[in-house]
């Protein structure tokens, strides 16, 4: 029974993989039918990873997941509280809701897309939940950072075929002259593409220390480990930061470059495969396609334009924030809610999005809840910071959970892109497999709880 729990387990896991495949190939599931049949079938691969945990129960990692868990949940009941009538005092209702008297109201501005927000949320916890469970072994784990290493490639590859041809059959008319492979922004598909680079990266530095055997000869090791296999690891690299690149977003360019650094960080280098030789050469890649096709993102660096008056909104939206900091707009209302603060000189868009995950998470939730949102995500970030002072061996996923998270959060700062639905999905995925492989051996071994 406990073998084909594990079979049942490990197909689960690619099952999952390949649900956010599909996902990510749908417009990377930027439309309400393509989000929804995303969350049902994450729902239906949560309610078969709970059938087998009736056969075997979970490890005791996920004790240790309690904390961020009730926080993050308490989000998800506010959520609930602002989007549902009659639950508040009367008091706490939008001032929207008196253009509709006969309505009832609510704290949410905007309930019904709040509903779908909480849809995606609990999505992405399921995926986290279910990549945990799903990568307690470190070889598995390597085995589903691969599987995403590879499809990262490839997309950067379709990403810069259509490009080059004025060929997208996955976006037709919504394609553009730049690289975003089937994500309908740009923004977006440039931090799945970082995610792509730091993971080749990481694998490449594993591959490098593999063939190191006993010697410190850094540079040998690297050679041996392209000749063995790390050569795909090179297209990745190369093919990845070439796609961020000509896709021209400075946010995306930035948030690589912090990935990367934050990757190469978490390597020990005492004369090893982390040491200066294969940073240089990684440098020398990375370089080599910054030169040869980044001539619009340096352009683009260099100007001084404010893209769409984002800037300019920044301090709007804190405005909002401070008209309602307890309560918040409701989850998911920003679009609807934020009209009346829209300055004249950004008037001129269309603002459904704050350009700032953080600023928009605490105008819709108010800074409580969105406090406690933000913790949660620490919480998780902390174990993976420990994770990768911790571990000896099987650090990989660990350090590459780690580099996405800080790449993530540095590009929340300036845009949206975990607000697309597969991106976040792959970014729970991937966040789930760090956290998995961030603890001692001594615990991992444990076993079941």
């Amino acid at each position: 029974m406990a073998k084909l729990s594990l079979f049942t387990r490990s197909l689960t896991g690619w099952l999952l993989f390949s649900t956010l495949v599909f996902a990510t190939l749908a417009l990377g599931a930027n439309r309400p039918v393509s989000w929804t049949l995303l969350s049902l079938a994450v729902l239906i691969l949560f309610g078969v990873t709970l059938l087998i945990d009736l056969f075997q129960r979970s490890p005791r990692v996920f004790r240790r997941l309690w904390l961020p868990a009730l926080l993050f949940l308490a989000v998800l009941i506010w959520g609930v509280l602002q989007s549902l009538p009659g639950l508040l005092p009367e008091a706490w209702i939008h001032p929207v809701w008196q253009l509709a008297p006969d309505a009832p109201g609510r704290v949410s501005a905007d309930p019904m897309r709040g509903w779908h927000i909480l849809m995606r949320l609990s999505c992405y916890a399921l995926v986290f939940w279910m990549a945990v469970r799903c990568a307690e072994d470190g070889d598995r784990a390597l085995r589903y950072t691969k599987a995403f290493a590879l499809f990262s490639t490839a997309l950067a590859g379709f990403g810069l075929y259509a490009a080059i041809t004025g060929t997208n059959p996955i976006l037709g008319p919504l394609a553009t002259d730049n690289v975003s492979a089937s994500f309908v922004n740009r923004n977006n598909y440039a931090t799945f593409a970082s995610f792509g680079l730091v993971t080749c990266i990481a694998l490449l530095l594993r591959s490098a220390a593999l063939h190191q055997g006993g010697g410190r000869n850094a540079i040998a090791g690297l050679l041996r480990g392209i000749v063995a296999g790390g050569w795909v690891w090179i297209i990745g690299v190369t093919l990845c930061g070439g796609a961020i690149m000509l896709s021209q977003s400075r946010g995306g360019a930035a948030a690589a470059v912090v990935g990367v650094l934050a990757l190469l960080s978490t390597q020990r280098a005492k004369g090893s495969v982390a040491g200066i030789g294969p940073v240089l050469i990684l440098g020398g890649v990375v370089l080599a396609v910054f030169l040869s096709g980044a001539t619009g993102t340096v352009n683009r660096f260099v100007t001084t334009s404010d893209e769409g008056g984002r800037f300019a909104v920044f301090p709007a939206v804190i405005e909002g924030i401070a008209d309602r900091p307890l309560l918040g707009h409701g989850i998911g209302s920003f679009h609807t809610a934020f009209r009346k603060y829209v300055p004249v000189e950004a008037a001129s868009g269309e603002w459904d999005m704050a350009h700032n995950s953080y600023l928009e998470n605490a105008f819709e939730l108010g800074l409580p809840a969105a406090g406690v949102l933000y913790l949660a995500l620490a919480i998780i970030g902390w174990r993976l910071l420990r994770g990768v002072q911790q571990r000896q061996r099987n650090r990989t996923a660990v350090s590459i959970a780690l580099a996405c998270f800080l790449l993530a959060g540095f590009h929340a700062l300036f845009d949206f892109s975990l607000q697309m639905p597969a991106l976040a999905a792959f970014f729970a995925w991937l966040l789930g497999i760090g956290y998995a492989q961030s603890f001692p051996s001594a615990i991992l071994k444990e076993g079941p709880s």
